[in-house]
Order: C-alpha cells, then sequence, then structure tokens
C-alpha cells in the first residue's frame, strides 16, 4: 500500500485497469477526467492517490484527496473524498481483486497513515450489477475507531437500448408517442431539422463548446435562473473547454447540436464511452420551445445510439420528471461516511449533513466553504 507521487505518470497505466474494475467502468472513473478535474480544482486540497500492489503489479486505485472546508462559527474541518467530488456523476475504486481486503487496506491505511481529517466522505458510488456484493462488502467493514453511515444520495435513471427503434418507440408511452410525433411533425412543417455532432456540423470543439454554453445559458435564463456556468466559478467553464478537447482527441466528445435551417436550436453535451452514451448537460433555445426540442433531441440521439451499437443511454444523476418520460428504470447512488468516535467530527458531520443543512441553513445561515489555507 503506498501514495502514488506521480499522478500525471499513471495515464498508461490507469485506463487499463479500469477496464477490468470489479467495482465497474465510468467516464468519471478515467484518468482523462480525473486528472483534467485536479488541474482546475484541485488548488488547496491535497491528491490523495492511494495504490495496492501485489508482487509490485498494481491491483486496486483509490484516486481520494484531503479537502479543507470552513463551517462559520465552526472553525475548519478536514474531509478525504473522492477526487472530481460535485462534478462526477459517479464515483469509486478502482479494484481488480481480493476486493474486500483491498477496500479494508484503502480504509485502514488512512486510520493508520492520513491522521490528519475528520472524516471519510464517499459520495456518489453507483449500485451496478458489477459492484453489488463488493458494496456491501464496503458497507459492512468500518474499524472499531470509525462510525459508518450510509444512505442513498441520488436516484440514476437511465434507458436500456434495444436493437431497433421500433422496439424503442413501442416502449414509450402513447402519449409520449404522440407528443414525439406532433412535434417532429410541426417543425419539419416550419424548418429543415437534423441532428448533427459538432464536426459533422462543421464546428471546432472550442466553437462547438462556446455554442452551447450559450445555448444552455439562454435556457436557464428564459427560467429566471443562471445555469451550471453562470452560477458556478469561472473554473467550471474552463474545466469543460479542456475536457472536451481531450476526450474529442480520443473519441469520448458527444456534443450533438439539433438544427433547424442549419441553425443549433437544441444541444447535448455527452459522452460517449464504453458502448454507452452519458448525458452531462444541455440547452436549447427558447424561442424553440412549442416545439419540445429538447425531448426532440433525446429522441434523435437514442435513435444514433442504436445505430451505433450502444448499449445504454445514462441520464444519471437526478430525479426529475422528464427523464422518467423515457424511461422506468434507475439505479441509486449511494454516500458512505466513516466518521472518527471525536465529539467534533461527529458534530461537524451532522452538521454538514444534507437533512441538517436543509433543516437549518435558513435559520443559521451555515455556509460551507473551501478552505485555500
Amino acid at each position: 500500500m503506498k501514495e502514488a507521487d506521480d499522478f500525471q505518470g499513471l495515464r498508461k497505466k490507469w485506463d487499463v485497469l479500469l477496464k477490468n474494475n470489479l467495482l465497474g467502468d465510468n467516464v468519471f472513473l478515467t484518468w482523462e477526467w480525473l486528472f483534467t478535474w485536479w488541474k482546475h480544482f484541485g488548488e488547496g486540497r491535497k491528491p490523495l492517490v492511494l495504490l495496492v500492489e501485489d508482487e509490485d503489479k498494481i491491483v486496486a486505485i483509490a484516486p481520494l484527496m484531503l479537502s479543507k472546508y470552513k463551517l462559520p462559527a465552526f472553525g475548519t474541518i478536514k474531509k478525504v473524498e473522492f477526487l472530481g467530488a460535485r462534478h462526477s456523476d459517479y464515483n469509486n475504486f478502482i479494484v481488480l481483486k481480493r476486493e474486500a481486503e483491498c477496500l479494508r487496506l484503502i480504509i485502514d491505511y488512512l486510520m493508520d497513515t492520513i491522521a490528519d481529517w475528520d472524516w471519510i466522505e464517499l459520495k456518489e458510488i453507483p449500485e451496478t450489477a458489477e459492484n453489488a456484493n463488493c458494496l456491501e462488502t464496503l458497507f459492512s467493514y468500518s474499524p472499531s475507531k470509525l462510525k459508518l453511515k450510509k444512505h442513498v444520495c441520488n436516484i440514476c435513471p437511465y434507458v436500456s437500448l434495444p436493437n431497433s427503434v421500433d422496439l424503442l418507440m413501442k416502449a414509450l408511452s402513447k402519449n409520449m408517442r404522440q407528443n414525439l410525433n406532433k412535434y417532429l411533425r410541426k417543425i419539419n412543417e416550419k424548418h429543415h431539422v437534423e441532428l448533427k455532432r459538432y464536426d459533422e456540423a462543421g464546428f471546432s470543439v472550442e466553437e462547438a463548446m462556446k455554442l452551447f454554453i450559450k445555448l444552455n445559458e439562454k435556457r436557464w435564463e428564459s427560467e429566471g435562473l443562471l445555469g451550471s456556468f453562470k452560477s458556478r466559478e469561472d473554473s467550471f467553464r474552463n474545466f469543460h473547454m479542456d475536457v472536451a478537447g481531450l476526450f474529442a482527441d480520443v473519441g469520448w466528445l458527444g456534443l450533438y447540436f439539433l438544427t433547424a435551417d442549419g441553425e443549433p436550436v437544441s444541444a447535448q453535451y455527452t459522452f460517449e464511452y464504453s458502448e454507452k452514451m452519458f448525458y452531462y448537460l444541455a440547452g436549447f433555445d427558447p424561442q424553440y420551445s412549442k416545439y419540445s426540442v429538447g425531448n426532440l433531441i433525446i429522441r434523435l440521439l437514442l435513435e444514433r445510439c442504436i445505430k451505433k451499437g450502444f448499449k445504454e443511454y445514462d441520464m444519471m444523476r437526478g430525479d426529475e420528471p422528464y427523464k422518467f418520460l423515457w424511461t422506468n428504470t434507475s439505479r441509486r447512488n449511494f454516500e458512505i461516511n466513516f466518521v472518527r468516535e471525536r465529539w467534533h467530527s461527529r458534530f461537524f458531520s451532522w452538521v454538514t449533513s444534507d437533512d441538517t443543512v436543509n433543516s437549518l441553513a435558513g435559520r443559521l445561515k451555515l455556509s460551507l466553504k473551501r478552505s485555500h489555507a
């Protein structure tokens, strides 16, 4: 068991190991995503990329970090959490064999060697067919000096893709099929409509991302809200500009536009990885909302996924009602906390829990901010 001293140098090994991960593979565990995230959001944090080795061969990776947060009136708290926290829809360990032993080594190493933390917070661990037994092991193991807390933190709808568009449409409700056909007919009466990937439309990655961000902002401005790119720090925009370029280089960028008479009116920023499409963010021009262009682009993307032989369209975390117009299947994301047996760790864990913050934040004006100290 050791800490990696060269995160960047792990690139060649990382994604090869990920393909054989007993806990499941997804785009948010790739070196490309996590290293780019670290470049933009790592300031003020300590990387804890832990390696479990067996006869000098890596058999597990724990992509973790140590973060400091300021809780007004209560001081600074220190958490061990996954790299990519907040921005990754799915987090996990990479384990090739003897998963129970590897997971225990990781937790014990954090206990015995990395002592300067208040609790371990592992969010957005997905429930998959591959990791069901491993999750049970992780949920059940806790050293005597730690208290284990676990709960479901998100619901993640997904569409299992059949081998034909006809089967896809038959799986939808009658009302949904009728509405889609109606909106598609109406927009085609007024405009020439096409679905194009960014490069098919003649855009560079940078041009396409700027156009997508503009449509995303328009969509939220129409509801009097800021949206993902305006409500967050500049590093969020810069990170996605960089990750889009990197993903384009390796064939993972699925940035699509629905065009009307050649003008982009709706967009989806997705990732195409391991025979799946991961739907991350979207945007549209409110002037075309009467055609339900947000749903139309999903329909056309699903058809494209089927033709490409994809197995799944993952709508990821969040149980927004529109997602369940397309599917009745979902997975759960879990959060696991290992809290030290000392009063201030327990208190900080309680006071920053989602339920407590929701009930107390308005009255106490609590604000949890990351510390750069």
